[in-house]
């Protein structure tokens, strides 16, 4: 059999799970909704963007 290599690109569904996962603990803002991003280490404040938002691609390379 012939080896096939699938792959699945789940970023915005990462970012959805994040999302649903912040309003079950109390959050009052759906990041789903506004320019958001998930990135890299917080307390650093350094790494690479995860997931981002529908609102945030239109912000893709304005401020690279």
């Amino acid at each position: 059999m012939e080896r096939q290599i699938l792959h699945i690109d789940v970023n915005n569904a990462f970012l959805s799970w994040t999302a649903l996962e912040m309003l079950k603990n109390g959050e009052n803002i759906d990041i789903r909704n506004i320019p958001a991003i998930i990135a890299g280490d917080e307390t650093r404040r350094a790494g690479i963007v995860l997931a981002k938002s529908m609102s945030a691609k239109k912000y893709r390379n304005k401020y690279c």
